[in-house]
């Protein structure tokens, strides 16, 4: 740890005396110490307290330490720059042990808040137990935002009376009023230019002096630490005090980062998707400031990956960012979630170009892709996101099914779920996620109903004769009773297929003319398709049986 001159000057600035240092010097201190006798033990990153004749005397011997003495001679003519370069003196009577006790302690509390800074982080801090550790030392108000100016974490024991902070405080993030205030004082053109700590002085942007710094990532301002001195002046060294506690700052911020890779809208959409941030106000508000349009043509993908042990979530998001650099994109405990924006209401075709993109990056990290329905407001990508979840989930699950009704390949391609490689629609799957849901609540609506009964039977009729009346039925309706195409798909005469209807129909005692009886009977069969999927899934291959008389899960 180091101590900057500005440190030592401002612990004696009570006391009258004078300095002979560099004023662009940024020589900092490892410690203070005694002047020893034997110059060969000397290092010139320690500052030396003594009188100032001896410090005199050494600077001619041997240049280029730095001395703090107690004043017991006078300054004359004879002593030139170079003699008294690097000393610092003060007109105390006053014993040696009491001005080296004197910046000591000073050096000793902030060598244990750098300690206990360096312990926290140790132990995987966050932001606030940093912020908690600072207030003894900076003694202002300090707030950390994301870069869509939402409070992250503040001094929760010092407060700060300027307006700006009070509505901070009170919302949990900067209004638009207060984002228009810094355009107007052009913060955003300095933070674009400034990458170190910049001062705001008296009435820039606050009633008080602000020290601030962004941390940037791959280019990008992601965090905003602040500091009002509403409590204690601007000086030199409380900036840099400041300046320490972003160094530590920053290796938090470095390693969130690494863990988490986020853009300038990842703590909006992150929030909206894990901490229930639905207030479509709040939303437009912030979305202003996130880069993310509020209005617009998107759809969501939600992506997981089948073996999340070789997965480097950072790198495929790097890649999917390069492939869609329009897409908002974020990650959280191996899933991405992805805002799609569009620039015109084509959002399926659009989409695909996406999907062709990135179809190789979802092959190589072995993904799946759920993709939801088009939506217009940045407010229902919660809902969309839950949309594309479903769709990978329960669209992989019904895809291990296969052909369980033995159709014919050519009828099987025409009721298969549609999908390329490892991509899966919300339309294509909300079918079935209605019919869970209609047997999953307290009441099972779906399993004992005469269609579902009936296709039972049916089912239990072709085992017992060696027929296949299931398929023809299903293919009769996937056809909308077309009796030529239908036996296009069974490649079968439509008399055939005719006459295989009227049998299933006095078998069943079904009337296939009548709407409801078809769209029931759909249903049945979408409802058995889930049922076995569910059990396959879930139980292991060696002990699922083949309820439908469908071939074994290989």
């Amino acid at each position: 740890m180091t101590f900057t001159q500005n440190i030592v000057l401002e612990v004696l600035k009570p006391y009258r005396g004078s300095h002979y240092l560099q004023s662009d010097s940024a020589r900092h201190y490892r410690w203070i110490s005694i002047l020893p006798e034997n110059r060969l033990e000397m290092d010139k990153d320690i500052l030396y307290v003594c009188l100032l004749s001896d410090a005199l005397k050494q600077n001619v011997e041997s240049p280029g330490f730095n001395y703090l003495c107690i004043r017991d001679r006078i300054i004359d003519d004879e002593d030139d720059e170079s003699v008294l370069s690097g000393i610092i003196a003060i007109n105390e009577n006053r014993d040696l042990s009491w001005l080296l006790n004197l910046v000591q302690q000073r050096f000793l509390q902030i060598s244990q808040w750098v300690v206990k800074m360096k312990d926290a982080l140790i132990g995987g801090c966050d932001y606030q137990q940093l912020v908690d550790l600072c207030e003894p030392i900076l003694g202002n108000f300090i707030s950390i935002l994301d870069s869509s100016y939402r409070l992250l974490s503040y001094t929760k024991n010092i407060t700060s009376s300027d307006p700006i902070n009070v509505s901070l405080l009170e919302k949990g993030y900067h209004t638009e009023e207060t984002i228009q205030r810094f355009r107007s004082a052009r913060r955003f053109e300095l933070y674009e230019q400034e990458t170190g700590v910049i001062v705001s002085r008296l009435g820039e942007i606050s009633r008080f002096e602000v020290v601030s710094k962004w941390c940037r990532y791959g280019g990008e301002r992601l965090l905003h630490v602040v500091m009002v001195c509403s409590k204690i002046p601007l000086s030199l060294a409380l900036v840099d005090l400041f300046a320490i506690f972003m160094e530590h700052i920053e290796i938090c911020f470095q390693r969130q980062q690494r863990a988490f890779p986020s853009q300038i809208y990842s703590s909006l959409l992150h929030e909206m998707l894990y901490k229930e941030l639905t207030n479509p106000f709040i939303i437009f508000e912030r979305a202003k400031t996130a880069d993310v349009p509020f209005y617009g043509h998107f759809d969501a993908y939600r992506i997981v990956f089948k073996d999340n042990s070789t997965v480097l979530t950072g790198r495929f998001v790097d890649g999917l960012m390069a492939y869609m650099p329009r897409s908002k994109i974020i990650a959280n405990n191996y899933e991405v979630s992805v805002l799609n924006i569009y620039s015109s209401s084509n959002i399926k075709e659009q989409s695909l170009l996406n999907l062709e993109r990135i179809s190789a990056l979802l092959e190589e990290h072995g993904a799946l892709c759920g993709i939801s329905e088009p939506f217009a407001t940045l407010s229902e990508f919660i809902a969309a996101c839950a949309q594309a979840t479903r769709a990978h989930a329960l669209g992989f699950q019904l895809r291990l099914l296969g052909n369980i009704w033995q159709f014919d390949q050519a009828v099987f391609d025409s009721t298969v779920i549609k999908g390329k490689g490892d991509v899966f629609y919300y339309n294509d799957v909300y079918i079935y996620l209605m019919l869970h849901f209609a047997q999953a609540g307290s009441f099972d609506a779906l399993t004992n109903t005469l269609q579902n009964n009936l296709l039972k039977k049916l089912i239990a009729y072709d085992s017992e004769n060696n027929t296949q009346l299931v398929q023809i039925l299903y293919a009769h309706l996937v056809s909308e009773r077309r009796a030529t195409s239908s036996g296009k798909l069974l490649h079968m005469h439509r008399n055939n297929v005719l006459y295989h209807i009227s049998r299933i129909e006095e078998i069943t005692g079904l009337d296939l003319n009548d709407y409801w009886t078809r769209l029931k009977l759909m249903l049945a069969f979408h409802f058995l398709e889930l049922q076995e999927s569910n059990r396959r899934f879930f139980l292991p291959i060696e002990d699922s049986e083949d309820s439908l008389g469908a071939e074994r899960v290989k």
